[in-house]
């Protein structure tokens, strides 16, 4: 914090610690909704004859994937809903639908919020190639095409692979993490079994029917699972969900470095550099779910739930806080400052 009289910091503090005890259930609502559009996109094909209806619910699959994605992020912090035992339900089921475990997440995510630089930022693998790539079209490709690579290093990080972090991990973590990796598969094979279901249904094959157990049998069940699978699920996942949250950590923590190297300013506070973003309300839907633009002050006050953010903001722009950057503008516009400085 700049410099400031006692009284103001007594203040800011106790405005602070209000905004961390206040526990209210905010998120629930909104995630039900998502998950209750998920359920009803995968089953449109049923409804629908028209090839094109898999282009239709690619793009509203991904976002709502991505919405998942970013409320495993409230249960990591605890912050998702009261009450514990439903924070962690929700935390460890949501993320192994998108394919994350949970536990691993965890780990990797604190180490995030530990890190001071690129070099000890688990997520520097997102945003460190595409800043240290000569800016304009170079940039621009390894922004895209880099999203594949992303996935496989996620994979490793935190999906089936799921080792979390580097550091020393106590025999009950080992254990955490070698379960969820077990419900990650799990609620991979029942997703690639319903969606191979709704693809044969849609294109009038009695799948339940056909005994997988002679070879036509078997070819025609992994046809449908590989195949529906990939068209309502693993598609928006990679290309839509992924791609999303590749973007929204490419401004608020790479263009954040961009900035201090480029200005020599320093945005880094006490850990790494990370900036602010009050977008439009259609932005809001689409990047940033539970109010993630408001990461600067999630990086710096990461206990005060999510819904109470904009009045950390207000907070920090009141009193003078040390750490705490906002950029102007959208997140289109931001990316694009991104792609060209």
């Amino acid at each position: 914090m700049s410099a400031t009289s006692g009284d103001s910091t007594r203040a800011f503090e106790a405005a602070l610690a209000d905004l961390r005890k206040d526990v209210r259930n905010v998120a629930l609502p909104g995630l039900a909704a998502a998950y209750l559009g998920l359920a009803a996109l995968l089953v449109l094909p049923l409804l629908v004859p028209s090839p094109w209806v898999f282009a239709l619910t690619w793009p509203l699959i991904g976002i709502l994937q991505y919405r998942v994605v970013i409320s495993g992020h409230e249960a990591v912090h605890f912050t998702l809903c009261p009450g514990k035992a439903l924070n962690e339900f929700l935390g460890v089921f949501g993320q192994a639908i998108v394919g994350v475990n949970f536990a691993a997440y965890r780990l990797q995510h604190l180490d995030h919020h530990r890190a001071r630089d690129l070099a000890s930022d688990p997520d520097g693998h997102i945003y460190g190639g595409i800043i240290n790539t000569p800016r304009g079209w170079r940039r621009t490709a390894v922004w895209i095409g880099g999203t594949f690579v992303e996935i496989l290093v996620k994979i490793r990080q935190k999906g089936t692979g799921g080792y979390g972090t580097h550091r020393a991990q106590k025999p009950d973590e080992v254990s955490r993490r070698r379960r969820h990796t077990a419900y990650v598969v799990l609620a991979q094979l029942t997703l690639m079994a319903l969606c191979g279901l709704v693809l044969a249904g849609h294109r009038g094959v009695d799948l339940l029917a056909t005994s997988p157990l002679t070879a036509a049998g078997a070819w025609t069940w992994a046809l449908h699972g590989v195949g529906g699978y990939a068209l309502l699920w693993t598609g928006p996942l990679f290309t839509v969900a992924v791609f999303l949250n590749r973007s929204r950590i490419l401004v608020e923590h790479g263009l954040a470095m961009i900035l201090e190297r480029e200005t020599n300013q320093e945005f880094r506070g006490v850990r790494i550099p990370t900036v602010d973003i009050v977008p439009n309300v259609v932005e809001r839907v689409v990047f940033s779910p539970f109010l993630f633009n408001y990461h600067c002050c999630h990086h710096l006050f990461m206990t005060v739930p999510h819904y109470n953010l904009p009045r950390v903001r207000a907070l920090c722009r009141e009193y003078g806080i040390k750490g705490y950057y906002e950029v102007e503008g959208s997140y289109l516009s931001a990316l694009a400052r991104t792609m060209r400085v």
